[in-house]
Order: C-alpha cells, then structure tokens, then sequence
C-alpha cells in the first residue's frame, strides 16, 4: 500500500488515479450505503471537486485506488456551512485559518475472491478480510493527519455517521460532536472535530506505515 497526495486535478499523471478514486466513490456512496449522491457513469462527484481540493489516495500496486479522502480549507470552502448547516450549533462553523474539512473518506472492503474451502477457512478469510480493511483504514488516518501536520492545520472537522463517528473512537481518534446527531436520508449524521497532532499521528499509524508521496503540486492559493 502507498499514500498519495494529489494536489493538482491538472497534471497529466493524477488522471487515472483520479478515475480510480471517482469509481471507488460511486460503489462507496452510491451502491453500497445508498446514498443521494450523483454517479454518472460509474463516478461520483460533486461541486467540492472543483474547487481545488487536495485528495489523499491509498493505492494498491500501481493504480488500484483501495481508499481516498478529499481534504479542503474550511475558509474557502465548506460542506458543513453549505450543506449541512443543520449538524452544527446555532448553523454556524466557527472557522479559522488552521482548520481543514474533510469529506468522501471511503474505504474498498473488497478483497480478491477467496478460494472455495471449509467453513474454517472462509471463517478465517473473514477475519482477514477485516483485518486489512482496519489496516486500510487506520493507514489512511494516519496519512490525514500526517498532512495535516506538514501543512500548518491543527483542527479538522467533517460530516459523518454515527457509525464511522464509533470507528475513529475505536481507532484511537474520538470526535467531538460539533452539533445534535440529525437524521439526512434515513442515515443518523454528525458533525464533528478532531485533533490534529504529533500524539494523534503516533497513536493512529500502524506498524510499517510510510510517509505519503505527492504525485502533483500546485502553488497553494492563501486562505
């Protein structure tokens, strides 16, 4: 496994990676959790796209996209503020400079099909398959608030569930609930803060975790 950064849409290596993490967001959001997202041909995105997020990617051999994060400046854009204000104290997202928003966090569950065996052995293929999904999981953390570190933010707050908000307590990563839990689309949603520093990092990084590469780099615009 291997974190990338992408922080230019534009350069000529991000588009197939880029393709591989809106097809992996399609099968997350749109087919398996049933969310009200749009999927067009197989990829979703949204208006947050375009405007000048960085992605955090996990890759798998040279361009199998298994997990990505899509990280921006809460001070020039905000899906909290813009979409759902309703999670949030009094509707207001108290910004600053050192906060960073973070949204599409999606994790491929998915493992090459196991061979057919005993019920000890699918047993087992289970466990591994959980397993590596927590490995997946804990790997890209990790690679967030390594980021986040090298680049100035301290703070990072995010939509999320209920269940993923059980997920980064379990992983050693608790958040603080920014606002009432709120049920969108049948699905019971919270917004939330969690801290960004060196303690959070060397609790979050698993065993064998490497730095994150960035693939592109553009002159980031001052928030």
């Amino acid at each position: 496994m291997q974190l990338v950064v992408i922080e230019d849409v534009l350069h000529p290596q991000s588009a197939s990676l880029l393709q591989a993490m809106l097809h992996l967001r399609s099968k997350v959001f749109a087919e398996r959790l049933n969310w009200q997202v749009e999927s067009l041909d197989g990829q979703e995105r949204d208006e947050f796209d375009d405007q000048a997020p960085t992605y955090i990617l996990l890759v798998e051999g040279s361009h199998r996209v298994v997990g990505s994060v899509r990280l921006h400046q809460a001070a020039r854009s905000s899906m909290l503020a813009q979409v759902f204000p309703m999670l949030l104290e009094g509707g207001r997202l108290r910004v600053h400079p050192q906060m960073i928003e973070s949204s599409r966090f999606c994790i491929d569950k998915d493992l090459p099909q196991p061979h057919h065996g005993s019920g000890r052995h699918r047993l087992n293929v289970r466990s591994a398959q959980t397993s590596f999904s927590s490995l997946r999981t804990r790997t890209l953390f990790a690679g967030i608030v390594e980021w986040c570190l090298t680049n100035g933010f301290r703070e990072l707050v995010t939509a999320t569930d209920v269940r993923f908000e059980r997920i980064l307590r379990m992983a050693g990563w608790p958040m603080s609930r920014l606002g009432p839990a709120t049920f969108i689309n049948e699905t019971e949603s919270v917004a939330g803060s969690l801290e960004i520093s060196k303690a959070v990092f060397e609790r979050l990084r698993p065993e064998g975790y490497s730095s994150f590469v960035t693939l592109a780099t553009r002159k980031r615009a001052s928030s």
